[in-house]
């Protein structure tokens, strides 16, 4: 279950990459970083952590200065995260430092795959003696008589 486990996050992490923190404000259903500033740590710091840096989530729409973002992950300024369940919350614009958009990333995912593939082709091989055992074709003595 944990190899499943390990697996699943591994996917979920490889396969995307964020960008340079940007001014422009998210489009909706895009998957989105939003750094918190200083302010943005005061203010969030009842529903997100006071130590806050980064808020990944989809967004929801955008409403009187505001974002609404559903919420799958928190980043703290220690850099430790914390998975959240899609929890809806709003941020004010003034709590925003920058936003950084997620980007599919080719080589991280074939680089992914990869591992993968040759970990599973690893496994089975011993397994199933795919490979042969190396002890089993080395000519020997023969049989010991006594």
């Amino acid at each position: 279950m944990s190899v499943v486990c390990a697996l699943a996050l591994a996917l979920q992490i490889g396969c995307y990459s964020y960008r340079p923190v940007q001014s422009a404000p998210p489009a909706p259903a895009q998957q989105v970083g939003v750094v918190i500033s200083d302010r943005g740590r005061i203010l969030l710091g009842d529903r997100v952590g006071a130590n806050v840096d980064r808020i990944d989530g989809k967004v929801i729409s955008r409403q009187g200065g505001a974002l609404v973002i559903d919420v799958y992950r928190v980043t703290d300024l220690r850099g430790n995260a914390a998975t959240w369940t899609g929890e809806r919350i709003t941020i004010p614009e003034e709590a925003v430092l920058g936003y950084r958009a997620r980007k599919f990333s080719v080589f991280k995912t074939l680089l992914l795959v990869g591992i993968v593939a040759s970990a599973i082709i690893t496994s089975l091989g011993k397994t199933l003696d795919l490979f042969g055992d190396e002890l089993a074709e080395r000519p020997g003595d023969g049989p010991t008589q006594s």
